[in-house]
């Protein structure tokens, strides 16, 4: 086991008191009566619905784990899962979902190096988008042909889908490629990066890159049971929100179901913008119900519905992760040693800010 750099620790401590105030803010918005009234109306459900985020939370940190191969073997599971419920719980009540990235690699530098860590978590990231982008992808042809609209309507969705994929792909060679190295090539000839600074981080980030290309030692196999474990972790989450809408009495059929994986994609990217989507969320799947010809108070019944999921979910993440940080603080000596001079800021960055992650239904597995 490492020695957590001094970065590490205060990103941890930091963020773990925003996403405090954050919750207690989403609380309050919400308003303790519309959470008791939504936990009523799913009735036993819940059992299911609490079932789904625990499997949901346990194939993300199976998938974090798996891409630190060759390392995985100094992370047990339970840290791994960790790092995932700090991330997540953090990422539920702030602005943009991306500042549980950051809480996720500090979490996870406690076992391995900074750029082993950075690595993981935007490797995580980079497949989670690629498989909502593949979902999107493959369920807009279906909602082309299996709803009635304008010949427009149904070129755009099929339009959107070859987009999707094509942007897939566009990850995957941009990967292949050396991802960090290629966008900090292209800060330095839109002068936004001096060649200077460039010349500083190259090492750094072809470190992170080589371990993104499988250079570094991980295994193909690795690789592949982390890809597996995201999509199913995103179909579980897709799962969930059928669950709710069932539970509410929303008809499910193949039509809605892409109906909704696409069009709650353009209501996320939208809501993304500020903590769980307040305001926005309700607003945009209410306008998506009603053009889908559903009745619109089903989707904010959803949408509000997994709020209280998430804040209660956050709430119980929040509290495991200060209490883990806590006993940590109290069995560490005063002085530790830094293992390994921290990241760059760069790396840390891009790995805070993948564009995820997809509609409602798939996206709140992050």
């Amino acid at each position: 086991m490492s020695n957590r750099p001094t970065w590490a620790r205060w990103v941890t401590r930091v963020s773990l008191v925003v996403a405090a105030f954050a919750l207690a803010l989403t609380i309050h918005k919400v308003g303790l009566v519309a959470l008791a009234k939504y936990i009523r109306l799913i009735g036993w459900w819940w059992i299911a619905v609490f079932l789904l985020e625990v499997v949901i939370t346990s194939l993300d940190a199976v998938a974090i784990r798996a891409f630190m191969s060759p390392e995985q073997d100094k992370v047990r599971f339970r840290s791994a899962l960790l790092s995932q419920l700090a991330g997540r719980s953090v990422n539920a009540v702030t602005p943009s979902g991306n500042v549980g990235e950051a809480v996720k690699i500090s979490v996870l530098t406690e076992y391995v190096s900074g750029s082993r860590a950075v690595s993981t978590i935007l490797l995580y990231n980079i497949v989670s988008f690629s498989v909502e982008l593949l979902i999107v992808a493959a369920a807009a042809p279906f909602l082309a042909l299996l709803l009635p609209m304008a010949g427009s309507w149904r070129a755009a969705f099929l339009i959107a889908g070859v987009l999707c994929f094509a942007i897939s792909v566009g990850l995957y060679v941009l990967v292949h490629r050396g991802m960090l190295a290629s966008l900090a090539r292209l800060g330095v000839r839109l002068q936004i990066l001096s060649p200077a600074r460039f010349e500083r981080w190259h090492a750094k980030l072809a470190s992170v890159d080589d371990k993104l290309r499988l250079i570094a030692g991980a295994r193909s196999r690795d690789r592949w049971l982390g890809i597996a474990a995201v999509i199913a972790s995103r179909l579980v989450s897709l799962t969930l929100s059928l669950v709710i809408l069932h539970a509410i009495g929303e008809p499910i059929t193949v039509a809605f179901i892409a109906a909704y994986t696409v069009g709650g994609f353009v209501v996320y990217m939208a809501a993304s913008l500020v903590p769980m989507g307040l305001g926005i969320s309700e607003g945009g799947t209410w306008e998506l119900f009603r053009a889908l010809g559903e009745n619109p108070a089903r989707g904010t019944a959803l949408v509000i519905a997994r709020r209280v999921t998430l804040v209660l979910y956050a709430a119980i993440g929040l509290i495991l992760v200060m209490a883990s940080e806590t006993v940590q603080r109290a069995r560490k000596p005063a002085a530790q040693p830094v293992r390994e001079p921290a990241i760059t800021p760069l790396p840390l960055a891009i790995a805070m800010t993948p564009p995820p992650v997809a509609p409602p239904a798939v996206v709140e597995a992050e």
